[in-house]
C-alpha cells in the first residue's frame, strides 16, 4: 500500500481577514505534535511580504488585494517545489478572503 510522504508548509496570513489569533495556527498544531503524528517533513514557512492593512480598497472593497496576490505567488512556488520532490504538501494557514 502506497503511503504519501507529507511536507508541511506554514503559511499563516490574515491579509483578507483581521488579526484574531488564527495567525498562530501553525505553531499551535506544531506544539500539538501534528508533524510527528504524520511523519511529515517540515518544509518551511511562507509569510506575507507586506504588513496587514485594515483599510479596504475603495473600488473592490477587498483587504490587502495586492499583498494577497504576492503571498499567493510565493506560496504557489513553494508548493510547486514540494510537488517536484514527490511529496504531498499540507499547508497550515488561514483563509485569505
Amino acid at each position: 500500500m502506497y503511503m504519501p510522504k507529507f511536507a508541511i508548509i506554514d503559511a499563516p496570513s490574515i491579509l483578507g481577514l483581521r488579526p484574531t489569533g488564527v495567525e498562530d495556527l501553525p505553531e499551535a498544531l506544531k506544539a500539538a505534535g501534528l508533524h510527528e503524528k504524520l511523519g511529515a517533513k517540515y518544509a518551511g514557512r511562507v509569510d506575507p511580504s507586506s504588513p496587514y492593512n485594515p483599510e479596504r480598497d475603495s473600488s473592490t472593497l477587498l483587504l490587502n488585494a495586492k499583498a494577497i496576490r504576492e503571498f499567493s505567488l510565493v506560496l504557489c512556488r513553494t508548493v510547486s517545489s514540494i510537488l517536484s520532490k514527490k511529496l504531498f504538501p499540507i499547508i497550515i494557514g488561514t483563509y485569505l478572503t
